[in-house]
């Protein structure tokens, strides 16, 4: 059964109260054969509160509350994918295309022109450019795979998602936690090497040395902060392997969602 069922919304009628709107999420859970979804109800733009409907269903109470924690989690993945995936995954990559192509143009430059150590310097930059890039295109390669999977939802090509979808879906958050994470990292490595090259005054460096490219060095010449909603900071947080990061980043999920879900479950509308 499809979201937009008018059953569904007929289900879903029933616990609005006055000027009150809601909206249905895409896709259902399936248990017993009987099939879940969930509601927002909302006030003026403000959600109030939530409620778990299924126009087949004439199960029990405790069905309603295994598909309502199923359907929790994966809303909030979905949220958080949505937001902090989107925003990461639509951000602009002119900035290190641009600064990769002035350190390689500068390490091209034909005679001796540099030392080792700003030579290394370079190579440095080069290095974290292309690690800059890399992972973007994985976060933009994470996030189009679930937006995909997630618009056949919205579109009513599928109709259920299963704890397979929810297990992908965790994955997809903690990976691009980690891999925003590595960006953060990799930028605050080469704070020191782009203020030494900021200030450089050698001719074949500054012939390479646009308003863009030293805007840019100016930029990155500053920590980047690390108040991140959605990479974790901890400490030690850089000594861990991409896979431990991936486990702690979705215990900590977990641990979220165990503190939000007693407290939403409480003030369902439905089940009561």
């Amino acid at each position: 059964m499809k979201y937009r069922d008018r059953l569904v919304k007929q289900e879903a009628k029933k616990y609005r109260k006055f000027l009150e709107t809601f909206d249905i999420n895409p896709g259902s859970y399936r248990i017993n054969n009987h099939e879940y979804f969930f509601v927002n109800y909302s006030k003026w733009k403000q959600i109030t509160e939530c409620a778990v409907v299924s126009p087949d269903s004439t199960a029990y109470r405790d069905e309603y509350l295994e598909a309502f924690d199923v359907l929790l989690e994966y809303a909030l993945l979905t949220s958080w994918i949505f937001t902090y995936g989107g925003a990461s995954s639509n951000a602009s990559t002119e900035d290190f295309t641009l600064l990769k192509k002035f350190f390689s143009n500068v390490l091209d430059e034909p005679g001796d022109h540099l030392s080792q150590d700003t030579r290394n310097t370079f190579n440095f930059c080069l290095e974290r450019a292309n690690i800059m890039l890399s992972l973007q295109e994985r976060i933009v390669e994470i996030y189009s795979d679930f937006e995909q999977k997630y618009q056949k939802f919205h579109d009513g090509n599928e109709e259920n998602f299963t704890k397979r979808d929810v297990e992908e879906a965790v994955n997809y958050y903690a990976e691009i936690s980690y891999l925003q994470f590595r960006q953060v990292t990799a930028m605050n490595e080469c704070i020191p090497k782009f203020k030494y090259i900021k200030e450089l005054k050698s001719p074949a460096v500054k012939k390479h040395k646009n308003i863009a490219v030293r805007r840019y060095l100016t930029q990155y010449s500053k920590e980047q902060p690390k108040d991140h909603e959605f990479a974790t900071y901890q400490r030690d947080m850089e000594k861990l392997t991409k896979e431990e990061h991936i486990e702690a980043k979705k215990e900590h999920f977990y641990e979220h969602l165990a503190e939000r879900n007693p407290s939403i479950r409480k003030n369902l509308r439905h089940p009561e």
